[in-house]
Order: structure tokens, then sequence, then C-alpha cells
């Protein structure tokens, strides 16, 4: 199954009277990163945030963004600290004195010091966290969905790409059948010719078998068989449930490779065309690749 690794979700609730909203944003990344913004009340649940993301998704660097409405916000509040708010006044005093300010010290200027607040002890905070964390769920639903969605759209590119593919291939098999005939019939008139020609008695049995050699030696059946098997074998991956995005990134390296032997095999102008055009749409899919789980 393909899954994009890029989305967005989002998702709200009204908890105690206050109204929260969670937004995700999902990029490529090679491993599952996960970023969280969140109250400070909360700095301490960032793990558990991981958890709920990685029941749903796999890989990506997914932002997470949860907000409160303060006006709404009646069971959270915060505790003047006074040593604290001292300290940073005697703080301002040092620096006013230092830097020569005249300006008088007020109480706007303490107040950018978070350190001054700390959160007041509330008994129903985990029942109040377990709710926001329901709903950090749906928004990991609604961005899944969504990276689902954009999965479709990007299973249908690349499957197109590769059954062209398996086309290209169909048709390199049946050029590469009628050349290698050709060759070795050509090969054949011209040695008889300059045997002849120079007068050498040769042994025809000896002859053919060279000329066999030289044959098995262009041949790429073996090349044609084993990346129409790969091919098949990306296809069903892709169509299967089970995530496949590494699975089908080998099995693009493996359908490469195969081409790579026919393009060096091979003499024949209408096979190298062909593998031209299967390059540039493997390279496509190699792309897309990228942007998948």
């Amino acid at each position: 199954m393909i899954i994009s690794m890029t989305g967005f979700g989002t998702a709200s609730g009204t908890i105690n009277k206050s109204e929260v909203k969670v937004e995700l944003r999902s990029i490529n990344s090679k491993y599952l990163e996960v970023y969280a913004r969140m109250p400070m009340i909360f700095s301490d649940k960032e793990q558990e945030i991981k958890e709920i993301i990685s029941k749903k998704i796999t890989r990506g660097k997914v932002s997470v963004n949860i907000s409160i409405d303060k006006s709404k916000e009646n069971n959270i509040a915060f505790q003047v600290q006074p040593e604290i708010v001292k300290d940073c006044y005697n703080l301002l005093k040092q620096i006013k004195k230092e830097a020569g300010i005249k300006e008088e010290i007020r109480i706007e200027h303490i107040l950018h010091f978070s350190e001054i607040f700390k959160p007041e002890e509330n008994n129903g905070l985990e029942e109040y966290w377990n709710d926001i964390k329901k709903v950090v769920a749906l928004a990991v639903n609604d961005l899944y969905n969504m990276k689902l969605k954009e999965g479709k759209t990007l299973e249908k590119d690349i499957i197109g790409r590769v059954n062209e593919i398996e086309k290209r291939i169909k048709k390199v098999d049946k050029i590469s059948f009628k050349s290698i005939k050709d060759t070795k019939n050509r090969m054949l008139d011209r040695v008889n010719q300059l045997v002849e020609n120079a007068g050498i008695e040769a042994e025809k049995n000896r002859i053919e078998y060279e000329l066999i050699m030289i044959s098995d030696r262009m041949d790429i059946t073996e090349e044609i068989i084993r990346a129409k098997s790969h091919i098949s074998y990306f296809i069903n991956n892709a169509k299967e449930k089970e995530l496949s995005g590494r699975r089908l990134n080998f099995l693009v390296q493996e359908i490469n490779r195969e081409i790579n032997t026919i393009a060096s095999k091979s003499n024949n102008s209408s096979i190298s065309q062909l593998v031209v055009e299967m390059k540039e749409d493997l390279e496509k899919v190699k792309e897309q690749l990228q942007n998948i789980e």
C-alpha cells in the first residue's frame, strides 16, 4: 500500500470550557520525527504525543501544534513566584546601572520573564490531558486519511509508469529475439566469405560453435525474465495493505540493474531507444517513491 509522507490533519474540541485545537503537518523524512508545540503546563507530555502518532505513522517529520483558547480556560492557572520576581527585578537594576539607562523599571519589563510564573497544582490535570490526547488522536486520523488520499494519487502515477516500463520490456524481448537471429546469420555469412576469400579450410562446426558463444553473450533473455519478475512483484507489493516504501525502493534498484545490463549487452538501436525511455520513467518512479512511507 502506498501512503504519502506529506499531509495535514486537524481536530478540535471543547474540554473543561476550554477550546482545544490540534494541528499536524507531515513532510518527508527517512525516519519518524515528531516535534511538538504545546502549552508549558504539558511540556512533559511530548513522549505521549509521539506514541499516539507512531500508532498510525511510521515515517516522516511531523510537526504538532496544540493550542488552548485561554479566554475559556478555567481550570489552568498560574502562580507568581515572589522570590524569582525579586531576582528578575535585581537583574534589571544591574542591567540599568551597567548600561546607564535612566528609564524606570516597570511591571511590563518583569512580565517578560516567564520564569516568574508556575502552574497551580491541578488535581484534574491528568483527566484533562487524557481528553486532549483524544483530540490529538482525531487529528492523527485526519492526517492519516489525507496521506492515504495522496497515496492513491501517487500509486496511480507510479504503477502507470511501471506498466509502461513492462510494455517496453516486452517490445525489447521481441526485438531481441529477431535481432540475435539476424546477427548470427550475418556473422556466419561474413565469416564464410572471409574464409573463402582467404582460401582457408575451416571446420564448420567450430565456426558455428564460436558464433553461438558470441550470440549467448548478446542474449538478454535472463535479464528480461528477471525484469518482468521484479515488475510483477513491485505492482503486487504496491497494492498490498502492508506498507511497502522501502521494499519498492529495493525493487526499483533491481529493475534498474536489469535495464542497465540489457543496454550493455544489446547493440540494437531500437532497444537502445526503449532503454532510454524506460530509464526516464524509472527515474520518475524513484522520485515519487521518496514521498511515500
